[in-house]
């Protein structure tokens, strides 16, 4: 494992190169031929319970014996509560001008109110804010979360996931996750693991546009994720502009924003069809790629934005599904989910 070193503004922010780690537990083997985060890189560890996530950002971190153990901000899956008041809690580790950071993203974190409570009496929401803050106060140019927001309740993600991507800066981090949403707010590049296994790294949108295979589709549940803005709202529905194309979809998100929606959900019609039924998102393309999937044809359509869909073999046929051929697509826009940046 080497560090490489990069410049954000005027500071030295450190980035991750990882090669040949391996640690078998007797049990289960980790396997990682290569790991890359650029300096100030966001990556994302996906996968199902089990996949070797936490032993990986364990071994990182050094809780692990057997890894790299980089120098690291880290926050483990259960962050611990310690005798005392909370704020004893959130400055453990700190000197004054971290404490003061953490004293500030408490406030912004809704902890702000709660450092004179016991620390052991927080709820488990609660103490999770209180160690994001903490944690993310530290000064190292490394931060390594592990499901940073698995207590957090759903209704407050989305503003929690704003104040952490916030501090977060310009440093390189390392999320782990197994949650789509938590992965987009976040990080940049997403890489999958299965069984021990880093079975697809890349952007983002192109790992849940295109994945490597069946076992990677089958972790990820999803095929399209397009970066844009938020450019209106109607209830809960918002409107994402994405390269002058225009996905509705449900989110309480304002600025920058990714649309999710799965390749199950898009319906695909013959040519230009004006009557497409009742969905708010219908989009006019060519299918740019054709391939089997399983029992299922997938296909991606250039409308403007690449928009993955799938079908039966039966259904392909009828509709004359090939390379070049003009489609109509149809998405709900209460199938699609708008998650913030």
């Amino acid at each position: 494992m080497a560090l490489s070193s990069g410049l954000f503004g005027s500071e030295v922010v450190t980035g991750i190169e990882l090669r040949s780690l391996r640690h078998d537990t007797g049990g289960f083997l980790l396997d990682v031929e290569s790991l890359e985060v650029p300096p100030g890189g966001r990556l994302a560890l996906f996968g199902p319970n089990g996949s070797g996530k936490t032993t990986l950002l364990r071994l990182l971190a050094g809780t692990l014996p057997g890894g790299p153990a980089i120098p690291a901000a880290y926050l483990p899956q259960r962050p611990y509560a310690f005798r005392g008041s909370a704020r004893r809690n959130l400055g453990m580790g700190l000197d004054a001008p971290a404490m003061g950071r953490a004293l500030e993203l408490a406030g912004r974190l809704g902890v702000g109110e709660l450092l004179d409570r016991p620390g052991r009496g927080l709820s488990g929401g609660e103490r999770q804010r209180l160690r994001l803050a903490g944690v993310l106060a530290r000064p190292e140019d490394i931060v390594l979360l592990d499901e940073p927001f698995a207590a957090v309740d759903a209704r407050e993600r989305a503003a929690v996931g704003r104040v952490v991507s916030g501090a977060l800066g310009g440093r390189t981090a390392v999320v782990v996750t197994h949650d789509r949403d938590d992965a987009v707010m976040l990080a940049d590049t997403l890489a999958v693991m299965v069984d021990g296994r880093i079975r697809q790294v890349g952007p983002i949108r192109d790992v849940l546009g295109l994945p490597a295979d069946d076992a990677v589709a089958a972790v990820l549940g999803i095929a399209n994720a397009h970066a844009g803005r938020v450019t209106a709202a109607d209830g809960p529905l918002v409107v994402v502009d994405v390269g002058g194309a225009k996905i509705w979809g449900v989110g309480d998100v304002e600025g920058d924003a990714v649309a999710l929606f799965g390749a199950e959900t898009v319906t695909v019609f013959a040519g230009r069809e004006g009557s497409a039924g009742s969905a708010r998102n219908r989009w006019v393309g060519r299918v740019d790629q054709v391939r089997e999937l399983g029992r299922l044809v997938e296909i991606v359509v250039d409308a403007g934005f690449p928009v993955v869909a799938v079908l039966t073999p039966g259904s392909a046929d009828a509709l004359g599904i090939r390379a070049g051929a003009q489609v109509t697509l149809a998405v709900k826009a209460t199938a699609v989910r708008v998650v913030g940046r």
